[in-house]
């Protein structure tokens, strides 16, 4: 009896002295994002001085994300005179490569905005926005991250931090 009393203290005293599972620090990202919008999917509507485009796109990264991805994103463009257009993005990339050695899937939502001359990217014009990894596969099922990104149209650079949790 005594022997079956003892065994529930030794597995609670195991339970107590197991290490907590705790997520890696915090590392940072940056990089290269290049990307093309992919020919015949864009799909524009307009109503009043909005127009409404829903497109995809295939993109490159470089730096902490390393690989490829297929982008579909929706785009409102706001003219508020006859030259300036207010423009904002969102959007879902499908990433496939490698982050921090490890190789999987990754998706992230990423918003932005730009103010450019037209319902496109013009000279000059720098989007800004942000990023988050909101869900992974592989070996990228436990990473998280969140950042920002900028630059022209095609060619932007990103930033933030990655960790492993």
């Amino acid at each position: 009896m005594k022997k079956l009393l003892a065994l529930p203290l030794v597995a609670a005293a195991l339970i107590v002295g197991a290490s907590p599972a705790m997520a890696g620090p915090p590392e940072d990202a940056a990089g290269t994002w290049e990307y093309q919008v992919i020919p015949g999917s864009v799909v524009p509507r307009t109503a009043g001085n909005n127009t409404f485009i829903a497109a995809a796109e295939d993109g490159q990264f470089t730096g902490t994300f390393e690989g490829w991805s297929y982008d579909t994103f929706s785009l409102i463009c706001h003219r508020k005179a006859p030259d300036v257009v207010d423009i904002n993005v969102k959007g879902d990339i499908y990433f496939t490569g490698d982050v921090m050695d490890q190789s999987g899937t990754l998706t992230m939502r990423f918003v932005g905005k730009m103010t450019s001359t037209n319902c496109g990217p013009a000279d000059g014009a720098t989007w800004t926005g942000t990023w988050t990894i909101i869900d992974g596969g592989g070996e990228l099922a436990d990473v998280h991250g969140h950042g920002t990104w900028t630059g022209p149209a095609y060619h932007l650079t990103y930033a933030g931090q990655v960790h492993v949790s």
